[in-house]
């Protein structure tokens, strides 16, 4: 039952990341138009068109901040390639950066997993048991230097 579980918490974060990685490459969108040179104006109309709709959303913002304050690390660097560049196959990918395709997808998850706890931290709190035992521990440590100073 809770291999089931896990599963289901698995499979929703891995879709979570993806929205974050349309996200994260529809950054590039809001940047000012790059000028076009003397060639591209003399030709005429190339390319353009309409931009593509972008995903505007607090949360993947705050998910990308909890990510960037995230150590660089091998399982940074496989959500960059994984969600946003979408490279694969993994296995090349794992090889390139001198790692096992299993241990790419466990750095992968860890760091998927941590972001997902610090974003949830930032935009929540600390949960409330949590928050209590840090209070249970200042107030030990507090007792504990008073005790000392007298």
């Amino acid at each position: 039952m809770t291999e089931q579980v896990e599963e289901n918490q698995n499979q929703a974060l891995h879709l979570w990341c993806t929205d974050w990685g349309q996200w994260h490459r529809s950054r590039r969108l809001f940047a000012p138009p790059i000028p076009k040179n003397i060639l591209v104006r003399m030709a005429g109309h190339i390319g353009g068109g309409e931009a593509p709709d972008n995903i505007m959303s607090a949360d993947l913002s705050y998910f990308n901040l909890s990510l960037l304050a995230q150590p660089e690390s091998t399982g940074k660097l496989a959500m960059y390639y994984f969600y946003v560049h979408q490279l694969r196959p993994i296995k090349l990918v794992a090889a390139e950066m001198d790692i096992t395709t299993q241990g790419f997808y466990k750095a992968l998850r860890k760091v998927r997993a941590d972001t997902y706890a610090y974003y949830h931290r930032m935009v929540y709190g600390l949960p409330d048991e949590k928050f209590e035992q840090l209070c249970k521990r200042m107030e030990t440590k507090m007792v504990d230097e008073m005790a000392v100073s007298v």
